[in-house]
């Protein structure tokens, strides 16, 4: 009989009723898997002819040159194309001087559900994977601290002998916005925080409220507004700020801080004759915006480099298993004394 090439490890489970991840491991010999659930996988991969990937194959002996790059709501505003791109390509050149080809993977909380995490790295024949965007609460986040592929996370603090991760000190860099703000007068300092999925935002809450502490001034949870890192986010958040009389407002990101002047310059408040902002990442639109962002620069390159060479690590069993980037307060047209 001729085989059928189009046979997947998902059809195996389908026909099976198993899930595509325990079919994977009965058929790379897992020890945790039953062996009467490993004879009828290999009985029905055989029935349908199912021919193993290549990559998975070679994945064995860690030897495919190939790791993944999952970035979660790669569609969405105002993330992949604005702020992942320069850590994906900085991740990518990194990964071809080395002889890797970086395989591109879009992810979401639904997807997860779908196909477990072992089960695309091994039919994408994939020796590691760098994660962007997990939210605290999503699948992968449980699965790949249960799995025995090397991992690295962006902005997520989890780590043993195969899960790293690269950050910013978001802690420091939201006390520098902070404390900027007060070096220059203001005492009604509100906060546009990004969603409470996201672990950088409690980091960068924290920052703002130490900042504030430091230096005498009351933590006031009205004038703390939670975004979703989005320009329309920013720009809904506006409105609230100016009701509530701020003089300034720091915004966990850049594209946040952007919606943020544009609905104030829609409602006349000068910034930063009346309101000043600051930002956090530094992306490049925040050197062309009218008036030009003050921000806290994240090197974003630097950590798509980091990323690359802490999963070769783990890939190789080498203890280094995280790296923590400093932040740099950069200061441009969108902050004033307060007059």
């Amino acid at each position: 009989m001729r085989k059928n090439k189009n046979v997947t490890i998902k059809d195996i489970a389908k026909a099976l009723g198993l899930s595509p991840s325990t079919v994977s491991r009965a058929l790379n010999n897992y020890s945790d898997i039953n062996p009467e659930t490993r004879d009828k996988v290999i009985e029905m991969a055989k029935k349908l002819n199912y021919t193993p990937n290549i990559f998975a194959k070679s994945l064995v002996t860690n030897k495919t040159k190939r790791v993944g790059l999952f970035i979660e709501d790669m569609e969405r505003e105002g993330i992949y194309g604005v702020f992942y791109y320069e850590i994906l390509i900085s991740f990518r050149k990194a990964a071809m001087d080395n002889g890797y080809e970086v395989v591109l993977l879009s992810t979401s909380s639904e997807e997860q559900k779908r196909i477990s995490f072992d089960a695309v790295m091994q039919e994408k024949g994939l020796e590691g994977a760098f994660i962007m965007g997990l939210k605290m609460d999503d699948e992968y986040l449980n699965e790949i601290q249960k799995s025995t592929y090397p991992v690295v996370l962006l902005d997520i603090p989890i780590k043993n002998s195969n899960i790293g991760y690269v950050t910013t000190n978001n802690l420091k860099g939201a006390q520098l916005a902070t404390e900027h703000l007060i070096n220059l007068g203001h005492k009604k300092i509100g906060f546009l925080n990004g969603h409470k999925k996201a672990y950088v935002s409690q980091e960068r809450l924290n920052g703002y409220i130490l900042a504030l502490s430091k230096n005498g001034l009351q933590v006031d949870s009205e004038l703390i507004y939670e975004g979703d890192f989005t320009e329309a986010s920013g720009f809904e958040a506006a409105d609230y700020f100016i009701k509530k009389g701020v003089t300034a407002v720091f915004a966990a990101s850049d594209m946040m801080a952007i919606g943020l002047i544009k609905r104030l310059k829609e409602l006349g408040v000068d910034v930063p004759k009346k309101v000043s902002v600051v930002g956090f990442d530094d992306i490049s639109l925040a050197r062309y915006i009218t008036p030009t962002l003050t921000t806290i620069r994240q090197n974003k390159s630097e950590m798509g480099k980091s990323a690359f060479y802490l999963l070769l690590n783990l890939i190789s069993k080498q203890p280094i298993n995280h790296i923590i980037l400093e932040p740099e307060l950069i200061k441009r047209e969108s902050t004033a004394r307060l007059r």
